[in-house]
């Protein structure tokens, strides 16, 4: 009997950790937490790039996989600047929206964080399936990565937008422009 329950628990576990190596067998995350990537070393590897420094030069490119679901609408921060990861280590990640045969950039970082650890923030809504997925374009070595959920921030619109036109001198015969600063932005309102 205990030779059965340890062949299907190393089972199990052997299918957990292929489980991130493609898109499609994305591993799933439905809240905030530290998670770990054994090593980078799945056979699909991210070909669209959401992060910095384009494609995955290593001679046997991999990636890591994981469907990241919240349950309420948040600002995501992904990081690999944890101290579990220390020293910290070269990461690269790329987030998306869409499905796997038709992912859609929506963030991604190579090197916000020290010593070219990952940090990417981004907004999210419930129950929507973002794909988060890491590459080895700097190395394949394993580590975790947090997934932090915060209060949504909402961007702040610029306060004043303007278009520049260019006036003629004189608009007819009888009348010249001119124009003067109106509310002090330093800038000349006609």
């Amino acid at each position: 009997m205990k030779k059965i329950t340890l062949l299907t628990l190393l089972l199990f576990l052997g299918q957990a950790i292929k489980a991130q190596n493609s898109c499609a067998d994305a591993f799933p995350i439905t809240h905030a937490g530290i998670y770990t990537v054994l090593d980078v070393n799945g056979t699909e590897f991210p070909t669209v790039y959401c992060a910095p420094n384009g494609a995955v030069t290593n001679p046997n490119p991999a990636g890591e996989w994981y469907a990241y679901t919240p349950s309420a609408d948040h600002t995501v921060t992904v990081t690999t600047d944890i101290t579990q990861n220390n020293p910290r280590i070269d990461t690269r990640v790329h987030v998306y929206t869409g499905t796997c045969g038709n992912l859609e950039c929506l963030a991604g970082d190579d090197d916000s964080g020290s010593n070219y650890s990952s940090i990417v923030q981004f907004n999210v809504t419930a129950n929507t399936t973002y794909i988060i997925a890491f590459d080895n374009k700097w190395r394949s070595n394993g580590f975790q990565f947090q997934v932090i959920e915060r209060d949504v921030v909402v961007p702040i619109p610029a306060p004043v937008t303007f278009t520049q036109v260019n006036v003629p001198t004189v608009i007819n015969a009888n009348f010249n422009t001119c124009v003067v600063d109106m509310n002090d932005d330093h800038l000349d309102d006609l």
